[in-house]
């Protein structure tokens, strides 16, 4: 429930209020905080603030909130109970937790259509707020790859995790898939093409190590799943003759998962070494995303995979810093 301002709060936020002119209003400590993103079929995204106030001292604690078009915002105790709070209305909003707040503190709010479908590609230029811990995102059933800033990134069963200043999301719902059966010293293959893109003019060339097809959209994601006995890498890819950024991101011992964002259409070429070679595959279970060939915007971004427990870890985490820091105060 929000509540007017304290006593112990309105001294310090009127003498913000007479400085906002001379720059952007803060009050209080930054928080020491990890964050619960879970995005919904429709777009929306379901934030949770997991707040340790019993490391910030005896004084107000300002928590940045993530931008967008904010729905149903709670601010409770972990038991649920309701606890004081102020807000900076600005953008993003911010919630100042009163310095009597000495308990672990949760926010709970939705983004409304946050993640917006252009040509059947779900995009989100998600923004970390400062001196979070970290970011764990889930997706909707049925999302095993998220691309973050142009890379593909396999999730299997698993969330993702994400920690610096943000970085630039995307995925696909419901991802057609175009299987082409290619005949090669006798036996038959299927190759497997994940993307909303137009495909067609599929050729293998086997004398060359190459497999061919066009494309209509230019600048969407695109997995080639590649049998390893008809074609392993380390891989080559261009579109229409030139190199394009990809990576061998997922080996499940029988395919490799190529993945690349071309900036143009017309055709693709995966060019790899001879049949039946094993694959050199960078497939991992984290992707650092960082340095000069992502946008600067989001320098200094990791991206790693999540269990279904971390929540719940984080949760202990500070729990237990709770409790060590009760038991160090003084008592009188």
């Amino acid at each position: 429930m929000k509540i007017l301002l304290s006593l112990l709060v309105v001294p310090i936020l009127l003498a913000l209020l007479g400085s906002q002119a001379f720059g952007q209003v803060s009050m209080g400590t930054a928080p020491h905080e990890v964050i619960k993103i879970s995005i919904d079929e429709n777009g929306s995204a379901h934030v949770t603030h997991i707040v340790n106030n019993t490391v910030t001292g005896f004084t107000p604690v300002q928590v940045d909130l993530v931008d967008g078009k904010m729905a149903n915002l709670t601010v409770t105790d972990s038991s649920g109970k309701s606890v004081e709070y102020a807000s900076i209305q600005k953008s993003p909003l911010s919630i100042v937790l009163n310095a009597s707040q000495r308990n672990m503190t949760v926010i709970k709010y939705d983004l409304v259509n946050v993640v917006t479908n252009t040509d059947g590609v779900w995009k989100w230029n998600y923004y970390e707020p400062q001196d979070t811990d970290f970011t764990a995102f889930y997706f909707p059933k049925g999302i095993d790859t998220i691309w973050a800033n142009d890379r593909p990134v396999y999730l299997g069963e698993h969330g993702l995790g994400q920690h610096g200043n943000g970085f630039a999301l995307e995925y696909v719902t419901n991802e057609p898939v175009t299987t082409q059966s290619v005949q090669a010293a006798g036996k038959n293959y299927a190759v497997g093409v994940r993307t909303v893109s137009g495909l067609g003019k599929y050729v293998f060339d086997q004398s060359l190590n190459t497999y061919s097809f066009d494309v209509d959209k230019a600048n969407v994601p695109i997995t080639v799943i590649m049998p390893l006995d008809l074609l392993s890498g380390p891989y080559t890819v261009t579109i229409n003759g030139n190199a394009t950024l990809h990576q061998d991101f997922h080996n499940n011992a029988t395919h490799a998962w190529i993945g690349f964002k071309p900036n143009k259409s017309g055709t693709v070429q995966v060019k790899g070494t001879t049949p039946g070679q094993s694959s050199e595959s960078n497939s991992s279970s984290s992707a650092v995303i960082s340095g000069s060939t992502q946008p600067s915007t989001y320098d200094n971004t990791t991206i790693y995979l999540v269990i279904g427990g971390i929540i719940a870890a984080g949760i202990a985490w500070l729990v237990i810093t709770r409790k060590k820091a009760r038991k160090s105060e003084p008592r009188t």
